[in-house]
């Protein structure tokens, strides 16, 4: 795409303020309060499968999710935990069907009901009976107890069928109670662990090869005729109604989150990364509580599109979650009343500690406020302290002494300044191509960069942002879920063998290198550096002030003539005559500087909007609109970022975030295509020719 497109803008007042959204803190208070239950399913251990397909991430995904959920109002008797750790109920199938028939047999109306499950997944043909499967095949869930397809019974044994949730889903929302699924595990997919340079990643997926299910579905079938269209898997609207035999009443809302579309498989790893406490996590949980813990106030179609916004800020682009709701727009847990963030706390022996931790940016080095009161003013602040150190979920501090000798035991805080990653993680990533000389010369290069202050920081791989490789008389840099072609990986012939079948074509960016020695430095950190600030430019879309809740964004996109909205679960792939249309509302009352920012393919960075010497301030009510016509120079990822900042006297830009792209070559230009990821302010589409 042309940076310097061809595009129109125009200005509107809409002549009326309307009320700019604000936080909720993790305590929150409303009038009256339906009941709120939840069941964590986490599966990491599996007796009857390989080894190799043991998982560590799901204990730890269940501690996290049990954390943000008493944070936001659920009590700690309503959560209930079956996951393979010790003194725990073990996620067996019988024990996970009670466990759902325990909730929709108490399920009432207006209850909420929050369904977690983390582990391995795969796909089996439906059985010959089943005309509720248009593509002849059942998604599962695999429980610790899972075991190999048995023929007799038509099944992976003990495992538990996309349809035997659905089943209790309706019942619960038959009930009257809303629903929120979410499923971190896969059933399908091509990747492998192969597929990405990453020592630390494991996918949650199971090939069906391993579990001796038939490799083709049993039979195909139309789709059935049902009340209420039905979802791919465990996505979406379930499909049977109320009970004939019952009178009507309000069905419950369904919202389903699952970690990676049909083609995908979803990864577990280290996070957060580079932490030297790391642990392994889903990273669509811990993705999805980060998102939660530092946003509060959120309806699930902003928490969407942040998710998105932060697989591309990793940089991962390999996995695309999927969202499914009726009403997108409803605030996340039915969470309508703003209230300010607050975090309970505990004062013992001198130390402060916070049952909140990184995961509600609440990291180390961050600035919290100390109250009484989980509704405190500002004028009576306790005072304000630096935390020394923090885990995703808790956090604490060694206040001075004189601050803190009145303090009671129980206390509340609030974040104040948070702290904010700067550095961006680069490893070698060495190729089969490169000699021991090459590699050291290399190294060299890298802690020399790391030294010259431009935010490069040289780390292991698992914790990397950017890969670094050398072949073919060039320099390649690779994202966190990407991977050196087989031939240029250092494998053994049989696992070279699998990973030329497994392997998905990738679009690699790489440089020519010179001879020179100086010139190779020079080049190697001129590139890092215009990668290190889109990187950064994109990990900030998370920790924007608050003034970008006051704009309201709505994108278009037209195709031959048509117009259609920007999808959530789709990846917009656009090519030459296509236009995009959008408009940026400021819904608050006081007046924003606003800047449009186009991030290119090749890491180049042009603001579209001021344009030199523009005024960029909308009033409280006034709009912008703007179109640009798609022009086919580059191809790959391509993102609009809109941001504000508070106007208050002279009219501020982001200007000076400009940079040229990279001249850059590419290699493996294949079929597979990176997601779609959008934040709050963040909109993203592929390019084509």
């Amino acid at each position: 795409m042309d940076s310097m497109g061809a595009g129109t803008m125009t200005l509107s007042g809409t002549g009326k303020w309307l009320c700019g959204a604000m936080l909720a803190g993790g305590m929150l208070v409303s009038p009256v309060q339906a009941a709120r239950h939840a069941l964590l399913v986490g599966v990491a251990d599996y007796p009857n499968l390989p080894a190799s397909l043991q998982l560590d991430g799901p204990a730890h995904d269940a501690e996290i999710v049990q954390a943000m959920l008493r944070q936001r109002g659920f009590k700690q008797d309503n959560i209930e935990q079956l996951i393979t750790a010790e003194g725990k109920t073990l996620p067996t199938r019988e024990n996970i069907l009670a466990a759902l028939e325990r909730l929709a047999a108490s399920a009432s109306e207006d209850d909420f009901y929050y369904l977690h499950f983390a582990g391995h997944g795969s796909r089996q043909p439906a059985k010959a009976t089943d005309n509720t499967e248009p593509d002849g095949l059942d998604e599962i869930f695999l429980p610790t107890d899972a075991a190999e397809w048995d023929s007799y019974i038509g099944s992976v044994k003990n495992a538990i069928l996309d349809d035997e949730i659905a089943h209790y889903v309706d019942r619960i929302r038959d009930r009257g109670a809303d629903v929120w699924l979410v499923f971190d595990s896969c059933h399908s997919g091509t990747m492998t662990r192969g597929a990405t340079a990453m020592p630390e990643v494991k996918y949650r997926r199971v090939d069906s090869a391993v579990l001796g299910i038939p490799d083709a579905p049993l039979i195909h079938r139309p789709s059935p005729m049902v009340s209420e269209t039905r979802a791919r898997g465990f996505l979406g609207e379930v499909f049977s109604g109320t009970p004939e035999d019952e009178p009507p009443r309000k069905r419950g809302e369904l919202i389903a989150f699952s970690a990676a579309q049909s083609a995908e498989t979803t990864p577990e790893m280290k996070l957060p990364r580079g932490a030297p406490d790391r642990r392994f996590h889903g990273l669509f949980t811990y993705t999805l509580m980060e998102v939660l813990g530092a946003n509060p106030q959120l309806s699930y179609q902003q928490l969407a599109q942040q998710v998105l916004s932060r697989y591309q800020s990793l940089p991962w682009q390999a996995t695309q979650p999927l969202f499914s709701a009726s009403d997108m727009s409803r605030p996340v847990f039915n969470d309508d009343v703003p209230a300010e963030p607050s975090y309970f706390a505990t004062f013992k022996n001198g130390k402060l500690d916070i049952q909140a931790g990184s995961l509600s940016l609440l990291g180390t080095g961050a600035t919290v406020t100390i109250y009484d009161s989980p509704v405190g003013k500002a004028k009576n602040a306790l005072g304000t302290v630096r935390l020394d150190g923090a885990t995703p979920v808790r956090s604490w501090a060694m206040p001075e002494e004189e601050q803190s000798k009145d303090w009671p035991a129980t206390l509340y805080v609030r974040l104040d300044k948070p702290v904010l990653t700067t550095e961006v993680n680069v490893a070698l990533l060495p190729s089969a191509s490169m000699s021991n000389k090459d590699e050291k010369r290399l190294q060299k290069a890298l802690a020399e960069i790391e030294k010259s202050g431009i935010g490069i920081k040289v780390s292991a791989l698992d914790a990397a942002d950017i890969l670094v490789s050398e072949f073919d008389e060039q320099l390649w840099f690779l994202q966190a879920d990407q991977s050196l072609p087989c031939e240029e990986q250092r494998l053994a012939e049989a696992a070279r063998k699998v990973c030329a079948e497994t392997r998905l074509p990738q679009r690699l960016l790489n440089l020519a290198l010179p001879d020179s020695k100086d010139r190779q430095l020079a080049v190697l950190q001129g590139g890092l550096s215009k990668i290190a600030n889109v990187t950064r430019l994109m990990s900030s879309v998370q920790h924007l002030p608050g003034a970008q809740q006051q704009l309201k964004v709505s994108f278009r996109i037209e195709h031959d003539g048509e117009q259609s909205e920007f999808p959530v679960n789709g990846q917009p792939v656009l090519t030459e005559g296509d236009r995009i249309l959008f408009s940026v509302t400021n819904k608050g009352r006081q007046a924003q500087d606003v800047s449009i920012l186009f991030v290119d393919s090749q890491y180049g960075v042009t603001q579209l909007y001021p344009e030199s010497g523009q005024p960029n301030r909308l009033d409280g009510g006034e709009s912008l609109n703007f179109e640009w016509d798609v022009n086919v120079e580059t191809v790959g990822m391509e993102h609009l970022l809109v941001s504000s900042q508070p106007g208050d006297g002279v009219n501020s830009n982001l200007g000076y975030l400009q940079q040229a792209p990279l001249n850059v070559s590419t290699r493996g230009l294949g079929s597979s295509k990176p997601p779609q990821s959008s934040g709050l302010n963040l909109f993203t589409w592929q390019v084509s020719h």
